[in-house]
């Protein structure tokens, strides 16, 4: 994929919507940049992604150089870049949330994955927060907006994805 390309990627069945979970592992976001209309089916976060997909080709140009400061350059190619994306689910019969207070603009919630199952979508968060978007044959769209930027690191943690999907926090009504 091209530096300057942007995403626009649907998953339509679990093995697709695993590949995007990938795509936005580490992604941020706040509550008030999260939508559900219930009217329309449908669920829209917009996202900081960390470009994943372009870090195993700067990761291999930079073997052994240390880190410098983020700075714009011609060629953004050369180094870590994040960029705004619309995340969508779109088929939704519910939503729920745990440990996310919808409407706040100051909690910042980092996306861990996103675990499908044939009830629905769970998107697991840091800090046990979740959002569990129901409903059967659910599309999800990424699609990346605007110009990336770079950015000095790269998101790393000891996290083990099959521990992630397996102890997946459990949304209930009242949350």
């Amino acid at each position: 994929m091209a530096a300057n390309q942007r995403l626009k990627i649907l998953g339509r069945e679990n093995r697709d919507i695993v590949m995007l979970s990938g795509l936005v592992q580490d992604a941020i976001f706040v509550p008030t940049d999260m939508t559900i209309e219930d009217d329309k089916r449908r669920f829209i976060a917009v996202l900081n992604r960390f470009q994943w997909e372009n870090a195993a080709r700067f990761d291999a140009q930079d073997q052994g150089e240390e880190a410098s400061d983020a700075r714009f350059q011609d060629d953004i190619a050369s180094s870590y870049t994040r960029s705004f994306a619309a995340l969508t689910v779109e088929g939704i019969t519910g939503a729920r949330t745990k440990s996310i207070k919808r409407g706040s603009s100051d909690q910042f919630v980092s996306i861990m994955a996103l675990v499908p199952d044939e009830k629905g979508l769970t998107i697991v968060c840091s800090g046990e927060a979740a959002i569990r978007l129901s409903g059967s044959n659910l599309r999800v769209f990424l699609e990346d907006l605007g110009e990336p930027w770079p950015t000095q690191r790269k998101p790393e943690h000891g996290d083990d994805l099959a521990a992630i999907v397996r102890d997946a926090p459990a949304v209930s009504q009242g949350d």
